[in-house]
């Protein structure tokens, strides 16, 4: 395991115990390979993205010949028009070309940042994602970094008091929370906290910082809490996994303090599988968001979907697709930098093969 307890507090001693220059500069050599190690894993983890990121392009590009009509019916919305119109959008637009030149007229445009026009509030896709992505942005990392506190925090409790009544209890949480459809715990919190006790504003963003902090507080509660189940469930088996392996044992027979073993062994220890749940609550989150920004009339990309669709608004749905895309690729780039963070070993498994 990496970092168990100091690896017998001997083993990771500087070779020859260095001192003096030669221990700095043997110290900043082994820093200047490390920082090489994970730069070149990171470039590795990102080329190998290329080819998703090409397939996540190609779709995205043909979501418009799907429609009924084609591209130019999309581009039009459903409104009335002529030949010479339609000829002009052609023309515009390079559709009497081939498939493959379109396609590459597309991607030059994205990669300028021109994601096209939308349909129906004729302003530019990239500015109507901008305005509203910083909300988005917000309720999604406030859920997401709630839940896995909240839920590694029940997880290593209830791994704490296994088969007890406070295990019983963080179980019983983690199930229903996991369990329960988002709409149906949206409903009972607006019931308890909005409508029985009116403590939380219901419906908008408001204007101002703390008006929109509050306001932005019960839809981040509704989307915590069903990824906040997932995340206990995986804490508490990790840490159990972890709990009975022989270097706690050993860690207890030595009188070591029981929450160092907690905190210092344990923990970072159990951190992986919980690294490998974020990835997954990164998806959830923006899944949740469609019908939480809906519900509670947040001006977000869900929002902003949900009235793409309605009104056929094409340039509009590729453009978030994309953009949803590209997030769900950082995030998990980030993510498997992580790993090498808490267990150097991943980088040097993943490297070799």
């Amino acid at each position: 395991m990496p970092d168990t307890l100091e690896q017998t507090e001997g083993a990771r001693q500087e070779p020859g115990a260095l001192t003096g220059a030669r221990g700095i500069a043997w110290r900043l050599g082994r820093r200047a390979g490390s920082e090489q190690t994970l730069a070149s894993y990171a470039l590795r983890r990102v080329l190998l993205l290329i080819p998703l990121v090409f397939v996540v392009t190609v779709v995205v590009f043909l979501l418009s010949s799907i429609v009924p009509g084609g591209p130019v019916a999309a581009l039009l919305g459903g409104h009335a028009t002529n030949t010479a119109t339609v000829n002009a959008i052609r023309a515009r637009y390079h559709l009497n070309d081939s498939l493959f030149s379109q396609y590459i007229a597309w991607v030059g445009q994205v990669l300028h940042g021109n994601l096209g026009t939308s349909i129906y509030t004729s302003q530019p896709v990239s500015q109507e994602i901008l305005n509203r992505l910083p909300v988005t942005l917000i309720l999604n990392a406030v859920a997401i970094v709630v839940s896995i506190i909240v839920g590694v925090s029940l997880g290593m409790v209830a791994a704490r008091f296994r088969g007890g009544r406070v295990d019983r209890i963080a179980v019983g949480i983690s199930i229903v929370t996991s369990s329960a459809p988002s709409y149906v715990l949206a409903i009972a919190l607006v019931y308890l906290l909005a409508i029985k006790y009116p403590i939380l504003p219901v419906e908008g963003l408001g204007t101002g910082l703390s008006s929109e902090a509050e306001h932005l507080i019960l839809p981040a509660i509704v989307m915590a809490l069903a990824p906040l189940g997932f995340v206990t469930k995986i804490a508490r088996a990790a840490m159990l996994e972890q709990l009975s392996t022989d270097y706690v044992a050993f860690a207890r027979a030595r009188g070591i303090p029981r929450r160092r073993i907690y905190l210092r062994y344990v923990l970072r220890n159990a951190l992986v599988p919980i690294l490998t749940a974020s990835g997954l609550l990164i998806v959830t989150a923006l899944t949740a968001t469609v019908f939480v920004e809906d519900v509670f009339g947040i001006p977000g990309l869900g929002g902003l979907l949900v009235d793409a669709v309605e009104n056929t608004d094409i340039p509009v749905i590729q453009g978030l697709v994309l953009v949803t895309a590209i997030w769900v690729v950082i995030a998990n780039i980030l993510i498997d930098l992580l790993y090498v963070v808490i267990d150097p070993r991943v980088s040097f498994g993943r490297l070799s093969t």
